[in-house]
Order: C-alpha cells, then sequence, then structure tokens
C-alpha cells in the first residue's frame, strides 16, 4: 500500500499581491503553502483591503493551495532587552494576527526573540510577558513558536527550552509549535542516526511538546551540526543525512502535519529550485536512503 505523504509546499512570494501565493504553488506542485502577509523585513506594511482578501480566497479555491501560515516579520522580538522593541512587536503581532484571520490563515509562525546579551531566563521571562499581554489570538489563528538554531542568543534552541517558554507563558491554548529541521541539527540534534532521532522523539515526548508541533519546516542546513549557525540549504545538497528528512516525512506522529521548504531561491527562475527539492523530498519519502 503506498504511504500517504504529508502536505508538502514552500515558502512563496506574494510579489503582486497576496492573492498570487496560492498560484504560485500551484506552479511548483505544491499541497500548501507559507507566506510573509508583507515585507518580512518592514515593521509595517500596506493594510489587506476587501478586495486583497477577496481575491485571495478565491484564488485559493481555484487552485486547491491552502496557505497555512504567515511568516511573522523578522523583526519582531519580545526578548529584546528594550521596551520599544518589546512594544513595537507586540503592534506588529497584532498586526499579523490581524492579516491571519481575515485571510482565514490557521497559524502564525514566530520566531520566539533574542534576549541579546542577557540570560536566556530573562529572555525567557520577557517573551512569556509579552505572550501573557498579547492575550487571545483572534478565533481560528494560532501562533506557532519556532524553534531556532540558538544563533545570537536566540530563545527556542531545544525542546527543553520551548517548553520553558510555554510555560512561563501560562501554556496558552492557541499557542503551538513549528519544527525547522535545519535549526534542529544546527542546534545539536542529530535526526539521521537511528539514535539520535529516537532521542529527538523522545524529548518531545517527555516535554510534552509532540502534540504541539502544528507544522514542520524541511530545510537542509550549510552549517555543521551543533554549530548554532543557521544557513539553509536545498535538500540532499546539505549536512543533514537523506536518512533525517525520511524520518520526518513517515513518521506516524506527523503524518498530517503541512510540512514546507524555507530553501534558498537560486535558480534560474523562482520556481525552479522549489520543484526539484519538493521532488528531492517525495523521493525520500518513498524509499528509505542508506542508514548512518
Amino acid at each position: 500500500m503506498k504511504r500517504k505523504l504529508p502536505p508538502l509546499g514552500a515558502h512563496v512570494s506574494i510579489a503582486g499581491g497576496v492573492h498570487t501565493a496560492p498560484e504560485r504553488g500551484k506552479r511548483i506542485g505544491a499541497d500548501v503553502v507559507q507566506i510573509f502577509s508583507k515585507h518580512g523585513t518592514r515593521w509595517e506594511g500596506k493594510a489587506l483591503g476587501e478586495e486583497d482578501v477577496r481575491a485571495f480566497r478565491e484564488e485559493s479555491a481555484r487552485t486547491g493551495v491552502k496557505t497555512v501560515a504567515i511568516h511573522c516579520a523578522y523583526l519582531i522580538n519580545l526578548g529584546s532587552s528594550k521596551e520599544t522593541v518589546r512594544t513595537r512587536s507586540l503592534y506588529a503581532l497584532e498586526d499579523e494576527a490581524s492579516r491571519a484571520a481575515m485571510l482565514g490563515v490557521p497559524y502564525l509562525v514566530l520566531h520566539p526573540g533574542s534576549c541579546g546579551e542577557d540570560p536566556a531566563e530573562e529572555g525567557i521571562r520577557r517573551i512569556a510577558a509579552g505572550l501573557r499581554a498579547f492575550g487571545r489570538f483572534p478565533a481560528g489563528v494560532t501562533l506557532l513558536l519556532e524553534n531556532t538554531a540558538g544563533q545570537g542568543n536566540s530563545i527556542g534552541r531545544s525542546i527543553r527550552q520551548l517548553r520553558e517558554l510555554l510555560d512561563a507563558a501560562g501554556a496558552p491554548a492557541d499557542v503551538a509549535v513549528c519544527l525547522d529541521s535545519a535549526h534542529l541539527f544546527e542546534s545539536g540534534y542529530e535526526l539521521g542516526p537511528k539514535g539520535g532521532w529516537d532521542a529527538l522523539i523522545g524529548e518531545l515526548d517527555s516535554f510534552g511538546i509532540a502534540p504541539l508541533v502544528r507544522m514542520w519546516h524541511l530545510n537542509d542546513s550549510k552549517s555543521a551540526g551543533g554549530s548554532n549557525v543557521d544557513r539553509h540549504e536545498h535538500i540532499g545538497l546539505g549536512k543533514i543525512s537523506p536518512m533525517g528528512f525520511h524520518r520526518i516525512l513517515t513518521h506516524e506522529g506527523f503524518s498530517g502535519l503541512p510540512m514546507v521548504l524555507e530553501t534558498p531561491k537560486d535558480g534560474e527562475d523562482e520556481f525552479e529550485m522549489d520543484i526539484r527539492n519538493l521532488a528531492e523530498l517525495r523521493r525520500l519519502a518513498a524509499k528509505p536512503p542508506a542508514e548512518d
């Protein structure tokens, strides 16, 4: 019996408007896509109008490609030592949540933040305080905290740290987790060897994170395992074992979760490498590669 794959896709551009994302997903053969709802490196963006929302929903229905997540702008940092940055981050997060609700996108993916020169415990405290201050997300919208590579004193570099952050925030029902394969590897988790994979699954279970995983980012890594350096690479061309991707794609507990690429867009056109990477993921899912 042929194994049913998880919904696969990629982060795609919204050049020309948010309504262009589903067609881009269709062009690469995606089941699902992730987008920025505005420029990913700016605090503010053009407001979404009724026409934007209508066109987006019509294109989603026409193509059959679902936008499962909006990735929050990278400037948002609830862990900053600067109160002005934390305040601005809360307003930006509110805007992102509003956009997700308008578009009917169920997930908001957020890098938890960096504590700068302060101890991790202080960063966790500030991020948790920010989430508590934010309160409830709009109905139908769940915030996904993404694990990090640990670069720049970023919070979320381990499963334990994600648990500590969630607990400090009061374990809100509308906050869950997105796992990134490159970040896991770069922060020291082994995905290919059976012992490393079993240890990761055991840690997810023991800290109660496994039931909270709602989505995966599937990225290979240019950086070495445990380097804490966040550098994404095309599937099969980086340092993560192909078996690692096979394990993620075929793990029973993840079988229904959307999984999206965030690999470099360095082909001859904007679709070329996403098509290639999705084909490689489907190949790795269909046939186990050699054991590490």
